[in-house]
């Protein structure tokens, strides 16, 4: 990621987690940016900034509510960093959840699947689509989607990514090919402990978030 540039970056759900980690690893990495904490309630993201300067972060923090499953939210943040900052530079959709099913009825795994999806999937179509005009005023924008081996066409075990996936990824690359201006990547910080995971994973998630760092 280019430095000395003061960047504006957003990242959704950093109050914990693997966003959290790729708000320290960058703003410890490159001083000069703006970091912005997305997160459901403004609380969360304030107790974060306040471990972040614990942990020496001395770059500029700030926080601003976002569910990205609520479009009013989405529109709310849009305007509050178009009004305060003018632009954004780089968006990290790092919001996510991988719920189980209550029971095996069909009612549970419907809802499972369906808020599944429009968390993981629709949000970050919407969350990338009501921030693309701010990305448009940055000279080198960037949108990097966290994403999970799952995703890997060659890891996949029918080799292919799942169709809504691939949909939601042709759409989004497909608006933006040929103006030239944003960037997109998919970034797997590996199997961290996380509350994603029930904390069952095995790499540390500062490690994890320096696929992040070096986009």
């Amino acid at each position: 990621m280019a430095s000395s540039s003061k960047l504006i970056i957003l990242v959704t759900g950093a109050n914990c987690g693997i966003g959290f980690s790729t708000m320290q690893a960058l703003s410890l990495r490159y001083l000069d940016g703006t970091y912005i904490i997305g997160c459901r309630a403004i609380s969360p993201g304030q107790q974060a900034i306040q471990k972040l300067r614990e942990l020496g972060v001395k770059a500029n923090l700030d926080v601003v509510e976002l569910d990205v499953t609520s479009d009013s939210t989405i529109e709310t943040a849009r305007n509050w960093v178009r009004e305060k900052y003018g632009r954004l530079d780089v968006l990290v959709n790092n919001a996510g959840i991988a719920l189980f099913p209550s029971s095996s009825s069909p009612t549970a795994i419907r809802e499972n699947f369906n808020t599944t999806f429009n968390t993981n999937i629709t949000s970050l179509y919407t969350m990338t689509q009501a921030f693309l005009p701010l990305l448009h005023l940055s000279p080198a924008p960037k949108v990097i989607n966290i994403s999970s081996g799952r995703a890997s066409l060659t890891r996949s075990s029918d080799g292919k990514l799942p169709p809504t996936k691939v949909k939601m990824e042709d759409a989004l690359v497909g608006e933006e090919r040929g103006k030239g201006e944003v960037e997109f990547f998919a970034a797997n910080p590996g199997y961290c402990k996380t509350a994603f995971n029930g904390f069952r994973g095995t790499k540390d998630p500062l490690d994890g978030a320096e696929v992040v760092v070096r986009l």
